[in-house]
């Protein structure tokens, strides 16, 4: 295979029906993951991304959700912890993280942990999809 990177395929149907991983094009590279190693404000350009957070000096990465609206509903964004610093994901002013109805930002100090998150407008909240790994809120 040309790629190595999970992100690089997605699964799709064949006519016959049978699932089959399909290389995603270029094109497709809006969406491919990127990785930062300091505190990040991400922008509404990140939605639909994954990203890596990789502090090798082990200093705490703190990761700001996007300001968002309803023209941005249902836009996800995937965090993964590389390195040895703790990593924060933590929302905009206005907006919450809400896990179990508790809005909140999320902390893990866990090696590859993993989360995404999803925007809904109806509630002004990212809602936890998915963690993978050991996560507190602070």
């Amino acid at each position: 295979m040309a790629k190595g990177n999970i992100f690089d395929y997605e699964r799709v149907r064949s006519p016959d029906m049978t699932e089959q991983f399909k290389l995603v094009d270029d094109a497709f590279a809006l969406g491919k993951p990127y990785t930062i190693a300091t505190p990040t404000t991400l922008v509404v350009a990140d939605l639909g991304k994954t990203i890596r957070v990789n502090s090798t000096s082990g200093s705490a990465v703190i990761v700001t959700f996007p300001a968002v609206d309803s023209d941005e509903d249902g836009g996800r964004i995937r965090v993964i912890k590389q390195g040895s610093g703790d990593l924060t994901v933590t929302p905009a002013t206005g907006d919450a993280i809400a896990t179990f109805a508790t809005p909140h930002s999320d902390k893990t100090s866990s090696d590859f942990a993993s989360a995404e998150y999803e925007y809904v407008d109806g509630i002004t909240r990212w809602v936890t999809i998915c963690q993978e790994g050991t996560w507190a809120s602070t």
